[in-house]
């Protein structure tokens, strides 16, 4: 199935794929093994900081070499690309995904490399996701809360940007933040307005913390198919890592991570289940 088909599909059934980072092979192998258990398509995705740490190429071969060996669905996604020449290093490697991040540029700059971009990549059969209003925050525990209702997605802004860009997926901000945040909460009935104007595929940011009845009711309600997890996988793993070393003198990296590969394993296959993914591996 491609890119498309798959999207579809889940937009079509009611139910989300997780976009899963992974900044380095454990947490990618927790990924996969969690795909496998739960028979459940996936996006495995990495940042601009993940992916000069993994590299390139050895991110887009191991999820090549992890497709063949499972059979899953499993869609690579270039996370936040904030560059035409970023972006377009991800479509030259073949990512089924790139997100081009313009939202820090002014409206019409942002509209017009998108626009190309989205050209481009439909040459080769990659869509294009792209995003408007800046996500705020960073993948990593945050104290205290944030009130963003001024920064909302505009549904009328939405729909000429998507109009004039031609762009498959659009990441949306209702409230969710990038990181964790003491009480995070998202506007489904915005979401709900967007959804209803808006033909192409839409991406909720920022999955992380945000309970588990507003997730269903973004993906019932407004129709959300990508959601990104990034920082609860960095924090099992952390948490779970740092448990394994405590009094411990073992030096062997491949006795020291199984623990961790699993415990991050365990947090995937939570999300899996929540988002409605899980045996929607097989076509029809």
């Amino acid at each position: 199935m491609t890119a498309q088909e798959i999207l579809t599909r889940a937009k079509n059934e009611g139910y989300a794929l997780g976009a899963f980072n992974a900044g380095d092979l454990e947490i990618l192998k927790a990924i996969i093994q969690a795909g496998v258990e739960l028979q459940s398509p996936l996006i495995i995705e990495a940042s601009p900081g993940e992916i000069s740490f993994f590299g390139h190429q050895n991110f887009d071969g191991a999820i090549k070499n992890s497709k063949k060996e499972t059979g899953l669905p499993i869609l690579s996604n270039l996370d936040h690309c904030q560059s035409l020449e970023e972006a377009q290093k991800g479509i030259e490697l073949g990512f089924d995904l790139v997100h081009f991040d313009g939202s820090k540029l002014p409206f019409e700059e942002n509209l017009k490399v998108t626009k190309a971009l989205v050209a481009e990549a439909h040459l080769k059969g990659i869509l294009i996701e792209g995003e408007m209003e800046s996500i705020p925050g960073e993948s990593v525990p945050h104290e205290g809360n944030l009130d963003l209702s001024q920064q909302y997605t505009d549904p009328a802004k939405a729909v000429d940007f998507v109009a004039r860009t031609g762009v498959d997926i659009l990441a949306v901000f209702i409230g969710n933040l990038h990181g964790t945040y003491q009480q995070e909460k998202i506007n489904v009935e915005h979401l709900g307005k967007i959804a209803e104007k808006l033909p192409c595929f839409l991406s909720l940011h920022g999955g992380s913390g945000i309970t588990d009845e507003e997730i269903q009711r973004a993906i019932k309600v407004g129709k959300i198919v990508k959601i990104n997890i990034n920082t609860e996988l960095r924090i099992v793993y952390r948490q779970t890592l740092e448990n394994v070393l405590k009094g411990s003198e073992e030096v062997a990296i491949y006795k020291i991570m199984p623990p961790v590969i699993a415990a991050v394993q365990k947090r995937v296959e939570e999300k899996i289940r929540i988002f409605g993914s899980e045996g929607k591996a097989q076509e029809g």
